[in-house]
């Protein structure tokens, strides 16, 4: 697969940048939380301005990987595999309100479409923490799969998709009820998960087969395998495209989400992981956990704008930008 040429910030790429900042867009512009692992940090990056602009420094020994932001980025949550626990963040003041110890640990959390709960996967215990973040407590375990890792809330608020590692599948939790209503088999060591912005697709990377597995969610069945690189990770969506970080390629591959054909791939920085999408569904953000920084990548162009120097091993598994109403 050939690979699209990664720049610096380009001459078009900066005077689109101006446009948009002259918008006026640009006051409404939302955070990125970055999840440092091995520097027990949290870089905050103001997308507005393409730097970090705080720092929020976590106990030694939380290691934090993945995170959840609110639609309205009133809330942040981080999930700490190394301390087993979830730390909230007020999104407003970036000030730290606290953590949940939630079990064994893991690395995929996310939010209900109200703000209201976090749910954090608990990787040894097969189950979800659902965490109430006004009292600060575990109200509910949900039993799922083997090794939950990814997480993603519809945007009704009417279900929970899990990616169950170890057992190659993904599974749909009613909120309403709390059970696990259909599971389905995809590739090997499925991981990072995504809806789709039309609400009725479900993506999964698949880090040992090396592919991307769609699932129609009226079936639940599978539909499409893709191939994409090499450990692929996380997967996010702009433009009409969808982007997978692949591990090992140092490299995020790109699929036209109609027809999921290849349309290439775009160098990034060292050992990509997490991926989120900007509200203005063009700049594509990815955490490069080796390489210590973000990649900002153009969905239109296809190549990287703007890298941003983060923390020590820099991973973001989750929804790490507020998606507004996009």
């Amino acid at each position: 697969m050939a690979f699209l040429k990664h720049s610096v910030l380009t001459k078009g790429a900066a005077a689109w940048a101006a446009a948009f900042l002259l918008s006026g867009v640009a006051q409404a512009e939302p955070f990125a939380y970055i999840t440092n692992q091995k520097g027990n940090s949290v870089s905050v990056i103001d997308t507005g301005a393409g730097k970090v602009v705080d720092t929020l420094v976590l106990p030694p020994g939380s290691e934090p990987a993945g995170v959840a932001v609110s639609a309205d980025g009133a809330v942040v949550a981080i999930a700490n595999p190394g301390s087993k626990d979830v730390t909230i963040i007020d999104g407003t003041s970036h000030k730290i309100l606290g953590k949940v110890p939630v079990g064994t640990g893991g690395v995929g959390v996310a939010l209900s479409a109200d703000g209201q709960y976090a749910f954090a996967a608990d990787w040894f215990e097969r189950a979800i923490a659902v965490v109430d973040l006004k009292s600060r407590s575990i109200v509910r375990r949900v039993s799922v799969g083997n090794i939950p890792a990814g997480l993603a809330v519809s945007r009704d608020g009417h279900n929970l998709y899990v990616s169950n590692r170890d057992d190659n599948t993904l599974s749909e939790v009613d909120l309403k009820t709390y059970a696990v209503t259909r599971t389905v088999a995809v590739g090997k060591h499925p991981f990072g998960i995504h809806l789709s912005a039309d609400g009725t697709k479900l993506y999964s990377a698949n880090v040992e087969s090396k592919d991307m597995s769609v699932v129609d969610l009226a079936t639940f069945a599978l539909v499409k395998t893709v191939p994409v690189g090499d450990r692929p990770y996380a997967v996010g969506e702009a433009q009409g495209k969808l982007f997978v970080t692949n591990q090992y390629d140092a490299s995020v591959s790109v699929i036209d989400a109609a027809s999921l054909k290849p349309v290439g791939a775009v160098k990034v920085g060292e050992y990509p992981e997490g991926i989120a999408t900007h509200p203005d569904g063009r700049q594509v953000y990815v955490a490069n956990w080796m390489g210590n920084s973000v990649s900002v990548i153009d969905a239109l162009e296809l190549k990287v704008v703007n890298t941003i120097a983060t923390g020590d091993g820099s991973r973001a598994f989750g929804e790490f930008i507020a998606r507004g109403q996009r």
